[in-house]
């Protein structure tokens, strides 16, 4: 999709040259820029389930840290004792103690994950959870 949009908007900067000079061409770079980027982006992993932590892909605008824009995705890592729960449309990540002002929601992209992947995830973060309970 992002390279037929990327190459619609090149035939069109050509097509429209005569008349407009280089407005057309500046704008179809920054779209091949956007795609590039978004293809970039689709690469990235949501979630990274680790032994100790889950590291979870978090929008930049979510991290603390005066707005800094990066093409590389933002992991903050979360304790899987931490984790209590999914949202019905797997793009929030609720962590914190389940009692009242005690969780947060995280915003994580879990929505796109296949179903099997969604089921190991969720069988993993108990496994680790009942794992520190029998350690506690």
């Amino acid at each position: 999709m992002y390279v037929i949009f990327s190459a619609a908007s090149i035939i069109f900067a050509i097509w429209h040259d005569l008349n407009h000079g280089i407005v057309f061409y500046a704008v179809a770079v920054l779209v091949v820029l956007f795609s590039l980027w978004r293809i970039n982006r689709v690469h990235s992993p949501v979630a990274l389930i680790c032994e100790n932590k889950l590291l979870v892909a978090v929008p930049w605008s979510f991290v603390n840290s005066d707005y800094y824009i990066s093409i590389h995705p933002f992991y903050m890592p979360v304790e899987y004792k931490e984790v209590a729960g999914v949202s019905n449309g797997w793009n929030r990540l609720y962590i914190g103690a389940r009692i009242a002002g005690g969780i947060v929601a995280l915003p994580v992209q879990l929505a796109y994950v296949s179903m099997g992947d969604k089921i190991d995830f969720q069988n993993w973060v108990e496994r680790k959870q009942e794992e520190v309970v029998e350690n506690s």
